[in-house]
């Protein structure tokens, strides 16, 4: 009996096939990419929710995405899935040497320097005069990719010596923050676009810096950004709730009393599931 796996490959092949889905018959691999992220979103929306059976059922929809366009490329002619799980297992087990060799390691750090290592060797053997940098995409959130970049230069050699330099570094970008943004300028009618693009830049210095110290934690920025958020929602959806008239009609000191309740109730309820 063929494995749910590739009966679902099976499936695939038979909605691209002459007489299969038109839809599915006309995806192409940059028609499905939005649908690839959107499918990875609610993935994360899935683990961070702590929900196992929704996030069953989105790693299904987002296993779809890779199935679909894989079987697009084998429609080209180009690669099929095979191809697609050969090259992962390939590169998996050449990364992992202290399991599929005699090499030991002892610390899932180790572990994590010896990936990059090989990674580093493999991008230069393809292109000896390209950068450490060259091999982050640019496509990923933006806390994702300052984490992403952070952490390649951190292989390198390039971080702090500790702790205390990195708390050093934000209060500077903070004081510089807050000089850019009471700049004169930028109520200037001709200069407030050049004032306004350093505010950005000195806001952006202040986030990496985030970034950082959050890499100091091991803590991962973007999922504690997403994190943060559902409770702000949450609270939110509990204040509309509580108030017997709409929020926008509330003065500051009404919203302010009902946001502390909403925390208290939201907090009593976590604790009743917990």
């Amino acid at each position: 009996m063929e494995s749910q796996l590739l009966q679902f490959v099976n499936t695939i092949a038979r909605l691209r096939a002459p007489d299969g889905c038109p839809w599915d018959r006309e995806q192409t691999h940059s028609s499905l990419a939005r649908y690839l992220l959107e499918e990875s979103y609610e993935v994360l929306e899935a683990i961070h929710g702590e929900d196992r059976k929704k996030l069953c059922e989105e790693l299904g929809d987002l296993l779809l995405q890779i199935v679909l366009n894989a079987q697009v490329a084998k429609d080209e002619g180009t690669f099929d899935i095979e191809d697609v799980a050969r090259s992962i297992n390939e590169k998996m087990i050449h990364r992992h040497p202290h399991v599929f060799t005699d090499a030991k390691l002892d610390s899932s750090g180790e572990v994590k320097a010896q990936w990059e290592d090989i990674k580093d060797a493999e991008r230069k053997k393809k292109n000896p005069d390209q950068s450490a940098m060259d091999g982050i995409t640019r496509a990923m959130p933006a806390l994702m990719h300052a984490l992403k970049v952070s952490e390649k230069a951190v292989s390198q050699g390039f971080e702090w010596q500790k702790e205390g330099d990195v708390w050093l570094q934000l209060e500077s970008e903070l004081v510089e923050l807050k000089e850019a943004i009471s700049n004169p300028e930028m109520d200037h009618p001709t200069k407030s676009s050049e004032a306004k693009r350093e505010v950005e830049l000195e806001f952006g210095d202040v986030l990496f810096c985030m970034v950082n110290l959050a890499r100091w934690h091991s803590i991962d920025p973007e999922g504690a950004l997403i994190l943060s958020i559902e409770k702000f929602k949450d609270r939110y959806r509990s204040m509309e709730k509580i108030s017997s008239q709409p929020l926008k009609d509330l003065s500051f000191d009404e919203l302010n009393d009902l946001w502390l309740k909403a925390k208290i109730e939201v907090s009593n309820k976590k604790g009743k599931k917990n």
